[in-house]
């Protein structure tokens, strides 16, 4: 059996229309209406792997831009607050050290 779970993660996914869809509607859940241009964009990935990532992107960008930046540079470049989705509604922690000006 531990053969044939090997054999299962060795086979690339093919990327499905299922797959854009729901990036689509993540996407949709978050930032509203997808410019006709992006879901174009995305309707022609065939690479599941990019898929993945872009659906990892969506749930992490805290702003639509940090996406469209994204799908028109693709990389693994999700580090930082810019992909900190509680950054805007959770207070930061003093570092310490640092003084809040009281």
């Amino acid at each position: 059996m531990a053969n044939d779970a090997s054999k299962e993660e060795s086979i690339p996914h093919a990327t499905t229309d299922d797959d854009r869809f729901d990036l689509i509607a993540l996407l949709k859940m978050r930032f509203g209406d997808i410019p006709d241009e992006v879901t174009a964009a995305i309707s022609s990935i065939d690479d599941f792997s990019q898929i993945d990532h872009l659906i990892l992107v969506a749930a992490n960008a805290v702003e639509w831009d940090e996406f469209l930046s994204e799908i028109r540079h693709p990389g693994f470049r999700i580090v930082g607050q810019a992909f900190d989705p509680l950054s805007r509604v959770m207070p930061q922690p003093e570092r310490r050290g640092e003084s809040n000006g009281q």
